[in-house]
């Protein structure tokens, strides 16, 4: 639809720049009788495929698609006149279409910008509970009972996996999360945080899941969680289901609390120092990959996109390694429980510290890589300019020489012949060569 709406662009310029034949004006005319055809086609079908039909009228965007599909019938009613064709009013309108149908092309693309910055809306989110002892409840929850249970979690853990932006944001509210926090919850880009809601903590990560072949593309699914002293309450972005990634964990963590939702905490921050330490592995992999490879042309372009995905997981490793500070400095409390003292938060505080420093070498090490490629490039660019250098002056030579004797030796009162300035000539180059030679210039 966006390459018909930029045809439809040129077709309605077109008679205003050029001065076209009945003919030609007759084929623009059906070319843009079968644009607003295929334009009203996709308008229909918009409406009926719509999920909220009622929010897709109401949508600005509605207005440019009724002026794109109407406007031309003005100017192109068959009842109007030749003559009237030509006047200033239809000339306008003509004006007036041609910016709908500009309009119209940027609409596709404000669309899928529009999609990908907010996922699909159309997908539910999937809601289940389980008890302390692991035990799915048996009861069917949807998302209403979902954010009834945000206020106050209690009596196990609830978790809601395939959650819309717009989802996070009722989710925030409903546990009293603040409106300036709220931002930071739904930044895609935002790092881990943990804040202070009374007696409950709000815990804010991105669990990266990096590609298990080929280059380590990093995907990241943002996580909100909620620790109460009753309970926890957990959304995600993605389709990551927690309750099978942590309850395992759960017994084997080592806490001198024995709170439930502490524990649930804890090992969420040790899934995500996990996840981090996985995808160092695989960025490790890649690193020895480039190493074997000898350049080429997608050397740079991996080697820049490998750096730039380890800053990220470093920079999002650092920002949780705070999170964990805090709990272990006291500076922060978990569902009302001070962690000070606890061993097991020390000891995932010097796995995340020690993982940092592997990431930051690993991206030294990468950065070398390009600095070595890139020299190695410059230093085989110079031998090549170094040769060109040597070819250009051998050239000089009998370019000098043709240049003051004329192109024609014999018959012309210079005191030499042909074949001396052969020679001359000759003689030039090889003891020219010889110098390049001497200076290791050659090789």
């Amino acid at each position: 639809m966006g390459l018909l709406a930029i045809l439809a662009l040129a077709t309605a310029l077109m008679p205003m720049v050029f001065d076209l034949s009945p003919e030609i004006e007759r084929v623009l005319t059906g070319i843009e009788w079968f644009l607003v055809a295929a334009f009203a086609a996709e308008f229909v079908f918009q409406g009926v495929v719509a999920v909220d039909r009622a929010a897709w009228i109401r949508s600005p965007w509605r207005v440019v698609d009724l002026v794109t599909v109407l406007g031309p019938f003005v100017s192109l009613l068959p009842q109007v006149s030749e003559l009237a064709r030509g006047s200033l009013v239809l000339r306008m309108l003509r004006l007036v279409r041609a910016v709908a149908f500009g309009t119209r092309a940027g609409v596709v693309a404000v669309r899928q910008s529009a999609h990908a910055i907010d996922g699909s809306e159309d997908l539910v989110p999937r809601v289940r509970l389980v008890g302390e002892d692991g035990i799915p409840d048996s009861a069917a929850h949807d998302w209403n009972s979902f954010v009834e249970w945000a206020p106050d979690p209690r009596d196990g853990w609830m978790h809601a996996s395939d959650v819309h932006r717009r989802h996070f944001q009722e989710a925030a509210t409903a546990a009293g999360i603040p409106n300036q926090e709220i931002v930071n919850v739904l930044d895609v880009h935002g790092h881990a945080k943990i804040r202070q809601l009374g007696d409950r903590t709000a815990i804010v990560l991105d669990v990266p899941t990096v590609a298990e072949s080929g280059f380590p593309a990093v995907h990241g699914d943002r996580v909100l969680a909620i620790v109460s002293p009753r309970g926890v309450m957990t959304a995600t972005t993605g389709a990551l289901d927690l309750h099978a990634e942590l309850l395992p964990l759960i017994g084997s963590t080592i806490l001198s609390h024995p709170s439930f939702p502490a524990r649930v905490g804890c090992v969420l921050l040790s899934m995500v120092s996990a996840r981090n330490q996985y995808c160092a592995q695989r960025f490790d992999e890649e690193v020895h990959r480039l190493e074997a490879e000898e350049g080429g042309g997608d050397f740079l372009r991996d080697s820049f996109r490998l750096r730039r995905e380890m800053a990220a997981r470093a920079l999002d490793l650092w920002h949780v390694s705070r999170v964990a500070r805090a709990l272990a400095n006291g500076k922060a409390m978990l569902a009302g429980i001070d962690l000070r003292d606890e061993k097991a938060l020390d000891n995932l505080l010097g796995e995340m510290e020690s993982l940092y420093e592997t990431l930051d070498k690993e991206k030294e090490e990468v950065k070398a890589l390009i600095e070595h490629h890139i020299n190695l490039k410059s230093f085989e660019m110079n031998k090549f300019l170094r040769l060109l250098a040597v070819v250009s002056f051998l050239g000089l030579i009998p370019s000098v020489v043709g240049g003051m004797l004329g192109m024609n030796v014999m018959g012309n009162p210079w005191p030499v012949t042909l074949g001396q300035v052969v020679f001359g000539v000759a003689m030039s180059m090889a003891v020219s060569l010889y110098v390049f030679a001497v200076k290791d210039w050659l090789r």
